[in-house]
């Protein structure tokens, strides 16, 4: 049975769904959301939506229909990416990981509260630790009696003694530059750069949990220098890690980092070159450690790893391999060389004879990554040979675990390299000769029937480094004559000229290329030799009279960035000129819709004029009261409303 509510609260467009329930629940003048739903009906949800949190769109969705609300009004709420309680949240096109957004305490801009009392949906995000309107920092504790603010109460009060959250002190958030960034990061709507962030998040996040300093700032000041200043990023967390050096190895306290190791190479470098001797004694701190976390502290595969355990050069006392129960400080004694004098260090693992050195051909392709095919045909070249035959059928016979670990330690299969870096086979051979890099073993060497690289030469190759190889001789698919010979024109700048033309890495000078912004010299593979025109065009653009940053545009048409896209540049008034580091706005365009605006307001704005909600201003619509005007050159339109006619009804 559905409940009947006195009374419907309206939603606000940016309205968080706890804020909604709250303001639904004192309406109807109940205690609390869960009186307002009832306990049969909340039992049921919880039931049909087990570890959901109200704000997920599935169980505010039940919600919803339980109190007999409008289904449309689930949008306040985030949907999973997946069906699991910790997927990430969709914002748009970006996913949001769970650790990113804070889902049990509330925090709110005393001002914004003043001047509309409802929950924003952003202060749910936990880099968003300030108000991007008043420039103040996010409050998550009553002023008065310092407990947290619960959804037990109102929007408006604190549930444990009742002080009126808006009268709380305001204290200015002087580092706000780093909100408005991240705002930004949100608006440019890339999932990739968003994983970036998120992955320094939780590595930072995790590093801090040490000594219990991880709150949301601190993390978040943090994952801002890593992207605007990582030198200096990589500087201070070296010297974190020495001011714990008397608690752990440098290298036990980088596992944050090395789980994420792809965005921390530079870190990790930066901090192992820079580290003080570290020491065990009583003050050194045990944790438990996972077997991949060991892995990557002491630069060893599974298979070593493996071998390690089960031989009890770890001094571990048992055979059997564990799972999560080493102690952090048996791995360092290993690391420093203090086990007995008869087991081995991590200097001398590569010397450790491994007994039970057997393995077939199928555990070779599972190991390896590679079909049966591949792995006979290295077998037969006696790669994996050991020193005696065990039996005559190919099928059974074994090979050495000991030589497997030696060639998987040191070489690449050009299949393998493949996979990993997402490209199709053909042509990569020739691709990475262009830029220098050539297997040690294949058709063309010593008649091997693969390409074998080593690992130490083609590690750091990644898909945007093949992007930029254009021009390469190949044997396959091109004529002869289409090759051109390498050489450099007066007309091009370096990525080192470019970089500091435009004032920004080269790498951002790199992504600039790989987007098609700039462009480069496709006869030179070698070296990224940017088009002058091409340069001096987005030059120009930067400088020009002729166009302002978006950014500014919204300040001037005063609306957030989302609704400037929305109502102005979707519907075809203004064109963004994206060079990915600038989005710039034509001057003229945007004097045309200044110009319009002198008349007409948008929907938003009518309401603010009037000092409702925005649906009022559909009601006026529908009731014939106030009439609409829809303009665009696209499909899509804004809808407009005469200033003088809003203005009646503020009279009225």
């Amino acid at each position: 049975m559905q409940n009947s509510l006195l009374i419907q609260a309206i939603p606000y467009e940016d309205e968080s769904p706890i804020s909604f329930l709250l303001r639904t629940t004192k309406l109807n003048a109940h205690s609390s959301i869960f009186n307002l739903i009832g306990k049969e009906n909340y039992h049921s949800i919880i039931k049909e939506s087990l570890n959901y949190h109200l704000a997920d769109e599935a169980r505010f969705s039940l919600v919803l229909s339980a109190l007999n609300i409008d289904s449309d009004y689930s949008l306040l709420a985030f949907e999973r990416s997946k069906p699991t309680s910790r997927s990430p949240r969709t914002l748009g096109a970006i996913e949001i990981p769970h650790e990113l957004l804070e889902l049990n305490n509330i925090r709110y801009c005393p001002l914004c509260l003043c001047e509309k009392a409802y929950l924003r949906k952003l202060w749910m995000l936990k880099p968003i630790y300030a108000c991007p309107i008043h420039s103040c920092f996010l409050i998550d504790s009553c002023p008065n009696c310092e407990n947290p603010i619960t959804s037990k109460a109102g929007v408006e009060n604190c549930a444990s003694c009742g002080f009126e959250l808006d009268k709380a002190p305001v204290k200015e958030a002087e580092t706000i530059e780093t909100v408005y960034w991240f705002i930004d990061v949100l608006n440019f709507n890339s999932n990739k750069l968003f994983k970036q962030f998120a992955a320094c998040w939780n590595a930072f996040n995790e590093f801090f949990k040490f000594d219990g300093t991880n709150t949301d700032l601190k993390v978040f000041l943090s994952v801002y220098e890593y992207f605007h200043n990582p030198e200096i990023s990589a500087l201070k967390l070296s010297a974190l890690i020495n001011s714990k050096i008397r608690y752990s190895h440098p290298r036990v306290q980088l596992i944050p980092f090395f789980k994420y190791e792809q965005f921390f190479k530079t870190h990790i470098k930066v901090v192992e070159k820079n580290a003080n001797e570290y020491k065990i004694s009583e003050n050194s701190i045990a944790r438990k450690l996972r077997n991949h976390e060991i892995k990557h502290i002491l630069k060893v595969s599974r298979f070593e790893l493996e071998k390690l355990i089960e031989n009890d050069y770890l001094n571990l006392g048992k055979k059997e391999l564990y799972r999560g129960s080493i102690s952090s400080i048996d791995i360092e004694r290993f690391i420093m060389g203090l086990n007995n004098e008869d087991k081995p260090t991590l200097d001398t693992i590569d010397a450790i004879a491994i007994s039970n050195d057997q393995i077939n051909l199928k555990q070779i392709c599972e190991i390896l990554k590679i079909n049966y095919e591949t792995a006979r045909k290295l077998a037969n070249m006696g790669w994996f040979n050991s020193e005696e035959n065990y039996l005559d059928t190919e099928d059974s016979k074994k090979y050495s675990k000991k030589k497997l670990h030696e060639f998987d330690r040191k070489y690449m299969l050009i299949a393998l390299l493949a996979k990993q870096i997402n490209v199709n086979p053909t042509n990569l051979v020739e691709k990475l000769a262009s830029i220098g890099i050539t297997p040690v073993h294949g058709p063309h060497i010593d008649s091997t029937p693969i390409n074998i690289f080593l690992k130490t030469d083609v590690q750091d190759i990644n898909l945007k480094k093949l992007d930029m190889i254009q021009r390469y001789p190949t044997r396959t698919g091109r004529r002869k004559d289409t090759l051109e010979s390498i050489t450099t024109n007066v007309d091009y700048y370096t990525l080192k000229d470019a970089s500091e033309l435009l004032g920004i890495s080269p790498n951002k000078v790199a992504v600039l290329v790989q987007k098609g912004i700039l462009s480069k010299d496709k006869n030179n593979p070698l070296l990224i030799q940017i088009k002058a025109n091409s340069l001096l065009n987005i030059k120009n653009k930067l400088n020009s009279e002729d166009y302002l940053p978006y950014i500014d545009a919204a300040k001037l048409l005063n609306c957030p960035i989302n609704w400037m896209k929305k109502y102005w540049c979707e519907t075809g008034f203004l064109h963004i000129e994206d060079l990915v580091y600038w989005k710039l706005i034509r001057k003229n365009e945007l004097a045309e819709v200044l110009k319009l605006k002198e008349d007409f307001v948008t929907g938003a704005e009518a309401s603010a004029l009037l000092g409702l909600p925005h649906s009022h201003i559909t009601n006026l619509q529908n009731q014939g009261l106030i009439k609409p005007y829809y303009l665009g050159d696209t499909e899509k339109k804004v809808r407009l409303f005469k200033k003088i006619e809003v203005l009646k009804f503020v009279i009225q």
